[in-house]
């Protein structure tokens, strides 16, 4: 936790001016996020705070200072008329039971340390969103981009269209099918660039910058992210590195403290006092109006177990028991989500390799096929428009695959609490 809380430290005494927008790639952008997003800065306040709770709890009672005057009469006060009367000063102190500070010093320790698995928790799950962002945003421009390219195609063909209309070798629905399409894609377009602009407001907020600054994310989509990972191996990872397992391995703990300190309290506390006595000369005193001391102890008698402390006892019991069947629940569904990860992870690289290489070069022969037989009059006009968007949906799902496969893999890691693999690509100046 050191590490996460001097970023924050020095994150709180840094201004937005002081911040560093320079081109980036994806580790120092979520670098940035770390040390900037609100969220985790709140949850490392929290750490802070059930840190500076521990102390405090293993302090005993402040003790008790009483001032008395006691015994004065009422028709003439004074304090020598009777050597009743006098001034006391008391000292009290209450002493649990041994054991009963430590424990509850355990329990403030234990909290603490489930304040810092939350806060890993989160900040795993904020990277997993933070890229899950970044994705979709890189595979909407992506889109848009093949877009902007098959309607280029399209008005290139449409204008030849026009041309052979003009001379009667092509009949004019051609040309109208032709234009509906490539309505269809400028309409398309409209709505890839403006979810790109929703993801790069996404992107923008999650960094805490402000809402003006521009965000260009330059992506290196080569090859798909290393993944030589077994089903096993990621499930005993999962077990060792998921800090919602550790966070619930620390509410055991604090409950089988909560039952301790429980039965503890079928044990008295001690209060001891110790007194002085002020006393001034009086008629006939035997002693002279000399001051006296006191000192003693009271204690507690639990008599009412049965309804108080022996309930509290039965109480963390079953708290015992309700945390280590949360734990064994969500260890089932961590388990569940690994290998769900896991093959979904293995399933989007098969679809990507299969687009990449057959189903796209397969759609790109097959446009270039039909416009020469098109042109040689062999093939009517319907099979090179069904080409044409034949291959645009194949690039599109091609591209949808890449980034769901490493969407799948971001996933996978804040599943298991921990990072697998390379950083793929470069975000931008902002």
């Amino acid at each position: 936790m050191a590490e996460p809380e001097a970023r924050v430290k020095a994150v709180l005494n840094t201004s937005q001016s002081d911040r560093d927008y320079s081109e980036k790639n994806l580790e120092g952008l979520v670098e940035e996020l770390l040390e900037y997003n609100p969220q985790l800065q709140s949850l490392v306040a929290k750490i802070n705070a059930a840190r500076a709770f521990i102390p405090q709890a293993s302090a005993p009672d402040d003790p008790r200072l009483s001032f008395e005057a006691s015994n004065i009469p009422v028709g003439d006060p004074s304090l020598s008329r009777t050597p009743m009367t006098g001034m006391q000063i008391y000292l009290r102190q209450k002493v649990p039971f041994p054991g009963k500070l430590g424990l509850k010093k355990k329990i403030a320790e234990s909290r603490e340390a489930q304040a810092v698995e939350e806060h890993l928790e989160r900040l795993n799950q904020l990277v997993a969103e933070f890229k899950e962002a970044v994705y979709d945003y890189s595979y909407t421009t992506n889109a848009a981009d093949i877009s902007r390219k098959t309607i280029s195609r399209l008005k290139a063909l449409t204008k030849t269209l026009e041309a052979k209309y003009a001379v009667g070798e092509v009949p004019q629905q051609d040309i109208l099918k032709t234009r509906v399409e490539l309505s269809k894609m400028q309409e398309r377009l409209i709505q890839q660039d403006k979810m790109a602009d929703i993801l790069r407001s996404r992107i923008t907020t999650l960094l805490n910058r402000p809402a003006k600054t521009p965000l260009e994310v330059v992506v290196s989509e080569n090859t798909l992210t290393d993944f030589p990972y077994g089903l096993e191996e990621l499930r005993n990872v999962a077990q060792h590195s998921r800090h919602w397992l550790n966070k619930a391995d620390k509410i055991i703990d604090e409950a089988e403290y909560q039952h301790k300190l429980a039965k503890k309290e079928l044990l008295p506390d001690f209060d001891f006092s110790a007194g002085y006595r002020i006393r001034s000369n009086a008629i006939e005193e035997p002693v002279l109006g000399e001051d006296f001391f006191s000192a003693g102890v009271s204690i507690n008698i639990p008599i009412w177990t049965t309804r108080k402390q022996g309930k509290k006892v039965e109480q963390t019991r079953y708290l015992i028991t309700a945390a280590k069947k949360e734990k064994e629940a969500l260890e089932q569904e961590i388990n569940y989500q690994v290998e769900k990860l896991f093959f979904e992870v293995a399933q989007r690289k098969a679809q990507y390799e299969l687009y990449r290489s057959r189903i796209v070069p397969e759609s790109e022969s097959a446009l270039v096929s039909s416009r020469r037989s098109y042109e040689a009059n062999e093939v009517d006009y319907l099979n090179v428009i069904t080409n044409e968007l034949d291959l645009f949906q194949a690039q599109l799902l091609m591209h949808h695959y890449y980034f769901e496969h490493e969407k799948k893999i971001a996933e996978l890691e804040m599943v298991i609490g921990k990072s697998l693999a390379p950083l793929p690509f470069t975000g931008g100046a902002l």
